[in-house]
């Protein structure tokens, strides 16, 4: 049976009900050394219009947590022992995987931090944002790439019409970046969740992502989970914030 449909939008509920609630969340890795330890009871919640930024150093498993929430890690080795992730209430971890696959990128999307290896270089970046309306609206080839238009449009891609059959190594980083923001924000999902939105992109590209995320956000009035080990990135943005060391909130 699919749950997710009957899930109610945060932007006509109660503001004050978290969106999103970790509890008690263990992830480990099963390797030949012996079992890692990645994420050792985190608890951490947002809701609609909400940021909360997660600081950490790297391996202090800020986007292990990510992954676990999104459904996206590699089991085996993966494995969650303990813990759950709550979705409006509803434990995604007890889903199915065609429930959690229907949530992702219609409910939770996220924006990766390297957008060159996340984007497929052999397809055009019109062909991949218009993948989103295909895969889960349905729509033509051609009413899916005037929605990649608007939405480049949308994230201030200059000249969208003439750049949306472009391939990722056409555009800079900064502009990748934004398309990477434009298939996260394609379906209006009620959360994101941001893993290094701005690395290895300079100071002033990084300010113009960041003021880009912070509009859509009240467009949309998305819960917005931004991981990063930059403070100065999190002081002007941040409702909450969340210290990782050695897979724990400390």
């Amino acid at each position: 049976m699919d749950n997710t449909s009957s899930l109610p939008s945060p932007r006509d509920g109660d503001p004050q009900t978290p969106l999103l609630e970790v509890r008690d969340l263990h992830v480990e890795f099963h390797t030949r050394d012996g079992v890692a330890k990645a994420v050792n009871g985190v608890n951490y919640s947002v809701s609609a219009g909400e940021t909360l930024a997660v600081l950490g150093e790297s391996g202090s498993g800020k986007s292990v947590t990510a992954q676990a929430i999104m459904g996206i890690l590699d089991m085996p080795p993966g494995k969650i022992p303990q813990g759950e992730i709550l979705f409006r209430g509803q434990d995604m971890l007890k889903m199915s995987f065609e429930e959690r696959r229907k949530l992702r990128g219609r409910k939770i999307a996220m924006i990766f931090q390297d957008a060159l290896s996340s984007l497929n270089p052999v397809l055009t970046v019109g062909y991949q944002l218009g993948e989103m309306f295909r895969v889960h609206e349905g729509m033509s080839k051609k009413d899916a790439r005037l929605k990649a238009i608007e939405l480049m449009e949308k994230v201030k891609i200059p000249a969208a019409k003439e750049r949306v059959d472009d391939y990722p190594h056409h555009f800079s980083g900064g502009m990748r970046q934004r398309i990477m923001i434009a298939m996260a924000i394609a379906l209006e999902p009620d959360l994101i969740i941001a893993d290094e939105p701005t690395t290895a992109l300079d100071v002033t590209v990084q300010a113009q992502v960041m003021d880009l995320l912070a509009e859509l956000q009240r467009e949309l009035n998305m819960g917005l989970i931004l991981i990063t080990h930059d403070l100065g990135v999190v002081a002007d943005v941040a409702d909450k914030i969340a210290v990782m060391y050695a897979g724990r909130i400390v």
